[in-house]
């Protein structure tokens, strides 16, 4: 029998529906979709399909529009991805034709039913390991590909691994490993502080978005939840500091480097390609599946995915789906930012919802030497 819900991280039925996914990653958790409500002020939601042949679920979170923009009257809300790549879980068990009248159905259902909550947008991020058939999303709304993201199979042997690993990646290991650079693994947490401050440190240099700064309360709660899925490895300099150190989950096989932090001192930048390359390692030897380093900023081919392509050849598409459920909401919402910004907001091809954009401060005016 088909039955579809909104359901809240409380709800049994979402554990339950996960568990008939042949896989699924951490993104998908209740507890850490909470952690995402939490910290954007929102609620923690999933929407699940299901029939005795297939399921379908989407991790959301539902927040209300920014104030400045809100209508007079009852606010509408729209609907964000938890950070990182929560995409929608899809499986069925039967043939491709009745496979795509479930999916048809599913997605249909899951507007309708955001259509019914004053939702005026959503925003999803597909994860790159876990694809779904994707001609039901692009019947609605808008499909983005923005780029690849690196990963490494680690079905292969340690000697395939190893000759996938950029040459000039290779001369930087072996140099820091006879130099006595050592790789620890810290599955326990002891240095979440070391972790926290490079990190932090790490994003200031980099420049990066206020959403990046993630606080303490935040990584000690990522902990918690994550468990024994959660791994923090560090790099320590023959002195005994530590210059390089990451975050990493583990989940039904897949490792997914997180976050990490350099020490751009002593050797952090070349220190982190041997930390790479030691929890790649250690993931293949206990057994785990895949190793997704993630993509550039945005997807884009910058530095960042650069600097990932040097650990494997194989990519993965990565994909956001955009569709606005309510026009008329949404063109208001974004006429009244186009009044504060005083520039057009983009299309859905660009930054969406367009009016969440932050537009960065006008740079001050010189002064002349002469006022």
């Amino acid at each position: 029998m088909f039955s579809d819900d909104v359901i809240s991280p409380r709800d049994p039925r979402w554990l339950e529906t996960l568990r008939r996914f042949p896989k699924h990653d951490f993104y998908h958790l209740p507890a850490y979709v909470a952690l995402e409500a939490d910290r954007r002020g929102g609620q923690a939601r999933a929407y699940i399909c299901q029939d005795a042949r297939g399921a379908f679920m989407v991790p959301i979170v539902e927040s209300p529009v920014p104030l400045v923009l809100q209508p007079a009257g009852h606010p509408p809300k729209d609907v964000l991805a938890p950070y990182g790549y929560a995409g929608p879980l899809s499986h069925f068990e039967g043939n491709e034709r009745d496979s795509r009248q479930f999916l048809d159905l599913a997605v249909a259902r899951l507007t309708e039913h955001l259509r019914l909550r004053d939702i005026c947008a959503i925003l999803l991020r597909f994860h790159p390991l876990l694809p779904v058939p994707l001609e039901p999303f692009l019947a609605q709304g808008r499909l983005v590909l923005h780029g690849e993201t690196v990963w490494s199979d680690l079905r292969q042997t340690p000697e395939q691994l190893w000759s996938e690993t950029r040459g000039r990646y290779r001369s930087y290991i072996r140099a820091l490993q006879r130099d006595g650079y050592k790789v620890e693994l810290d599955p326990a947490g002891q240095e979440l502080d070391a972790f926290i401050a490079l990190y932090h440190d790490t994003m200031r240099r980099v420049g990066a978005s206020p959403e990046y700064f993630f606080s303490q309360a935040y990584f000690v709660s990522l902990q918690k939840l994550l468990g024994e899925r959660f791994l923090l490895a560090h790099v320590r300099s023959p002195a005994g500091r530590i210059v390089s150190s990451a975050l990493f989950t583990i989940c039904d096989g897949i490792v997914q480097y997180h976050l990490s932090g350099n020490n751009t001192d002593e050797e952090g930048s070349n220190a982190l390609k041997l930390l790479l390359h030691s929890v790649r390692g250690w993931a293949q030897e206990t057994g785990q599946e895949k190793f997704h380093l993630g993509g550039g900023v945005g997807a884009q081919n910058d530095p960042l995915f650069q600097f990932k392509s040097g650990f494997s050849p194989t990519r993965a598409p990565f994909y956001t789906w955009r569709y606005v459920v309510d026009a008329e909401k949404y063109n208001h919402l974004c006429s009244r930012w186009q009044q504060i910004n005083r520039t057009p907001p983009e299309s859905l091809q660009g930054y969406f919802p367009a009016y969440r954009k932050v537009r960065p401060p006008p740079e001050p005016v010189p002064q002349s030497v002469c006022a």
